[in-house]
């Protein structure tokens, strides 16, 4: 059967060939409507506001500080902390002065954060002041393997003042031409974010100038109209990660309209944000949505002026959105996909479409095509039907960066009108209509609130463990938390555990994991104790043997949970 292609039913729109820099500042070049001082930028927490000039001078004068520093085009600078207005500062100046830039999670321990450091080659770090212990571990760990960079490399993010470094300001100098990407050089990396793609640790991939400017365009064809002077964006996602870092950090400085700048989700100062600056738009997480479901304070803000929220990065329920939308009112919440190999949105459903469809993760946006595959024909399967679903569209990355083994198996071998299909490796199927939906992951990765974590990653840190003789990780789903929960299968050494100490030997293995991973790699859906991990022959781990009785057991509390609130309200 010959490839079903499917495509958006919206034209492509044009697609510049130039810096990012200078498609966010189109004013460089003599061509933009939106005033200089149009407010861009605001620190939620101070109220501190920095307008589309101040945005673009401040960057200017810190790509003319990074040189000064002897960095120069290409170069990969580090970016962590929680979000800010210098982080902000750190990453345009740094595209401007043309650094590549790879942004990291600010909740890495010391390995972690080495593995991203040491492989993308970064010859500077910006980073908070809150993280700078955890980076000096860091550094302290990769002298012992041949990597450093200089104190004076270490640039912080916030303005406390900390003995042997300088503030981001301290390093700013006279502004400088932003350097020009165009005739071919679009191609160049602009950004070096990691992940865990199907298996293993942490690959960086490499998402161009192009990609990244192709996905602006293609996002704002389709996107929630903001206007100015009307709408206000809330920006709390972590911008290290790609969601927050395309539909944050580069399209709201697009289309104009004031984002206000949150360092992380916490429930006060989100509602606070809200009420305080009128916000009408923002980007969402499923867990987030839970907790505006269960909290109490909702009905303590005024939070009449959000009319939108778009989520991705984890699967979204119906129920949920409506429960949330009952009490915030005029809220609707809308769904998209993608991932940080395609820079990132892949499908959107717009707000007047999202009702009755929010567990569908929407249409093509353009420039995308897609296909569903059958992965063990090859075929594709007919509409209604589930496939994997490969795309193709210039917003998928150049590769995963110095891994060409892992480049060539997630994309198709043969090459096609629009080159080679990207391998998502999730399973989806389209309606009549054209909303696909996603049916389940076929690669083996664990979303936790939007974070990829990786099962092989904490089986390898599990065999470490003294007592453990095989281990196998999965993802357990948590409808209370609407994210899945990483949970461990332990095969103990014989003899370690003895009868009646099960349990202390569990808690003794989740403490353990939880010292040594990120927050969000810790064992939250638990350990459970098995005699064998089940595996193919080739020694592949069957990891649907382990997950099917985990999935029976949770329908089964979650009917348990149904009845008692049955029998609670009969006896009421």
């Amino acid at each position: 059967m010959p490839p079903h292609i499917y495509t958006s039913s919206l034209p492509s729109p044009p697609l510049p060939r130039q810096s990012i820099f200078h498609h966010l500042f189109p004013e460089l070049d003599g061509a933009c409507d939106i005033p200089p001082s149009t407010p861009t930028l605001i620190d939620g927490l101070t109220g501190k506001t920095l307008s589309r000039e101040d945005v673009r001078i401040q960057a200017q004068r810190l790509a003319g500080g990074l040189h000064k520093l002897g960095l120069k085009r290409g170069d990969v600078v580090g970016v962590v902390g929680t979000n800010s207005l210098e982080w902000c500062n750190a990453v345009y100046g740094s595209l401007a002065g043309g650094l590549r830039v790879s942004p990291m999670n600010y909740a890495y321990t010391p390995p972690e954060l080495l593995h991203q450091l040491s492989h993308s080659g970064v010859s500077l770090i910006f980073v908070s002041q809150d993280v700078l212990p955890t980076l000096l571990k860091t550094l302290e760990l990769g002298r012992t393997k041949g990597f450093s960079v200089p104190s004076d490399r270490i640039i912080l993010l916030t303005p406390a003042k900390v003995e042997g470094y300088k503030y981001i300001e301290e390093i700013w100098a006279e502004p400088i031409e932003p350097e020009r990407f165009e005739n071919g050089d679009e191609h160049e990396t602009a950004w070096l974010c990691y992940s865990s793609g199907t298996t293993g640790v942490a690959k960086g991939v490499e998402t161009t100038h192009y990609n990244m400017t192709s996905q602006l365009q293609a996002v704002n064809a389709v996107y929630e109209p903001l206007k100015r002077g009307q709408d206000v964006v809330l920006g709390y996602l972590p911008f290290s990660h790609m969601y927050g870092l395309a539909l944050l950090v580069h399209q709201v400085i697009t289309v104009g309209v004031p984002m206000v700048v949150l360092p992380r989700f916490e429930e006060t100062s989100f509602f606070r944000a809200i009420e305080r600056y009128k916000v009408t738009w923002m980007l969402i997480v499923p867990p987030v949505l839970v907790n505006m479901r269960n909290s109490t304070q909702v009905d303590k803000y005024d939070l009449s002026s959000l009319r939108g929220a778009l989520s991705a990065a984890a699967p979204l329920s119906e129920e949920l959105c409506r429960a949330v939308e009952a009490k915030v009112k005029p809220l609707i919440v809308s769904q998209a996909y993608g991932l940080t190999e395609t820079s990132p949105i892949s499908h959107y459903t717009p707000l007047e479409h999202a009702r009755g469809r929010q567990s569908k993760i929407g249409r093509l946006i353009p420039t995308f095509r897609a296909r569903l595959v059958d992965p063990d024909s090859g075929e594709d399967v007919e509409i209604g039907h589930a496939g994997e679903l490969w795309l193709q569209s210039p917003s998928v990355m150049k590769g995963y960066y110095l891994n060409p083994d892992a480049t060539r198996n997630t994309f198709s071998s043969e090459q096609e009108e629009g080159g080679r299909w990207f391998k998502t490796g999730d399973s989806a199927w389209v309606d009549e209509e054209g909303f696909f939906q996603i049916a389940d992951r076929l690669k083996e990765l664990i979303k936790y609130k939007g974070f990829q974590v990786a099962p092989a990653e904490l089986e390898a840190l599990l065999l470490t463990h003294p007592s453990i003789a095989d281990s196998a990780v999965i993802g357990v789903h948590s409808e209370e938390q609407a994210t899945e929960l990483p949970k461990a299968f332990i095969v103990p050494k014989a003899g370690v555990v003895k009868k009646g100490k099960e349990a202390e030997f569990k808690a003794e293995i989740v403490s353990w994991v939880k010292a040594k991973v990120a927050s969000h790699k810790q064992l939250r859906g638990g350990v459970e104790i098995i005699e064998v991990v089940p595996k193919s022959p080739s020694g592949k781990i069957l990891r649907k043997n382990l997950r099917l009785p985990s999935l029976r057991k949770e329908r089964s509390n979650v009917r348990a949970r149904r009845h008692a609130l049955l029998v609670l309200l009969l006896k009421v």
